[in-house]
């Protein structure tokens, strides 16, 4: 009877062991190896989370909403509005929202090649953008797009100021909006460097911006550039700028800053002294905009941001022939290429994406990535 019993046992103990492996190989390697990649429950929509503002917790600093519990903004950057400027439709912002779980939309506006500062009228598409973003219940970064020269200090750049001041008369502390008041410092002539002198030279432009919008009554969030195509948000460690409500912005490309490079490094530096950081751009290609895409690469980054609630935006909806843009390129003599207005069903399909645009759908809502065939 022993030996039965032992038998029976080592039976269910076998029993159980296939079983168990059987059930691990079903389950998605997001999972698995990335658990923080599946579910959005902290990517909550304006209409829910109102006013943003940045609060100390467990000694690091990290987004809220209006009650102060966590929040993660998940979302897409436009590419140069002077170029791919029909992403502003109502369309579009509605798959955005609806269709792709998007909380967040930045509007790149460019000021140097041939954008804002030698065509004004660029304006009138991000106000377009502010408006159709709060129509469909998302956050919208108003981004100041610094790129060449890289200096925000430049007379190029001279009208940021007054670009900012009208954008919170028409929108008065509208807690829709998040002021990103320049894009990538970096040392492209006349520039800035990538040390403290060069991060002083921000704060300088910056800080009478931040003081401007906090005197007209905005509790904004407030997101400043930093050196290097902010990639040096550790600068804020020992030099912050004096405001409760302002992050510094990180930015990386999968296939060129790795997941145990210094550009993570320089962010987990800053987030474990309890600096506020948000992404507002990063891609699946090579930092020029092609190249790959690394999608086990930006598994990496984005399992340390979300499981640090650290926020963050893809680049880009556009068109482009190049791999970081969401949508597929005309190819001559055989397609015309996604519409950047995906009809009036508000929906683009599936096959209508580009492999980054199709990964980073599924990692904005937080559900595994199951690629089509192509």
């Amino acid at each position: 009877m022993r030996k039965i019993i032992a038998c029976f046992t080592a039976f269910l103990l076998l029993f159980s062991c296939c079983f168990a492996t059987i059930s691990a190989k079903t389950v998605p390697y997001e999972k698995q190896k990335y658990p923080h990649l599946l579910g959005n429950a902290s990517v909550k929509k304006p209409s829910v989370a109102g006013m943003l503002r940045v609060q100390k917790k467990n000694r690091k600093s990290i987004l809220v909403d209006k009650k102060g519990n966590p929040i993660q903004l998940r979302g897409m950057s436009t590419h140069g509005l002077q170029w791919f400027g029909q992403i502003i439709n109502p369309n579009a912002f509605a798959a955005l929202s609806r269709d792709w779980g998007c909380n967040v939309i930045r509007l790149a506006m460019y000021v140097g090649e041939g954008g804002y500062a030698t065509n004004p009228k660029i304006k009138d598409r991000v106000i377009e953008g502010i408006k159709l973003a709060i129509k469909n219940d998302m956050y919208v970064i108003v981004d100041w797009h610094v790129l060449n020269p890289g200096d925000p200090n430049a007379p190029v750049y001279r009208g940021a100021k007054e670009f900012f001041k009208e954008i919170a008369r028409k929108f008065p502390n509208d807690y829709h909006i998040i002021y990103e008041l320049c894009n990538e410092p970096n040392p492209t002539e006349p520039g800035v460097s990538n040390d403290e002198k060069g991060w002083k030279k921000i704060k300088a432009y910056a800080e009478p911006i931040i003081k401007m919008l906090r005197s007209m009554g905005n509790k904004n969030l407030i997101i400043v550039g930093t050196p290097n195509w902010s990639q040096r948000p550790d600068f804020a460690i020992d030099d912050p700028i004096k405001d409760s409500n302002v992050m510094y912005s990180l930015h990386f490309y999968a296939g060129t800053h790795f997941a145990d490079g210094i550009v993570f490094e320089n962010l987990k530096r800053a987030i474990d002294a309890g600096v506020p950081v948000f992404v507002t751009e990063w891609g699946t290609s090579e930092a020029s905009g092609d190249g790959g895409p690394y999608l086990d690469e930006a598994d990496k980054w984005l399992e340390y941001l979300n499981a640090n609630n650290i926020s963050w935006v893809n680049w880009s909806l556009s068109n482009k022939k190049e791999v970081s843009a969401a949508f597929l390129p005309a190819i001559q003599g055989r397609s015309k290429g996604t519409s950047l207005d995906p009809g009036n069903d508000k929906k683009w399909e599936i096959k209508e994406l580009s492999i980054s645009g199709e990964y980073v759908r599924c990692r904005i809502k937080g559900i595994p990535y199951q690629p089509v065939k192509r």
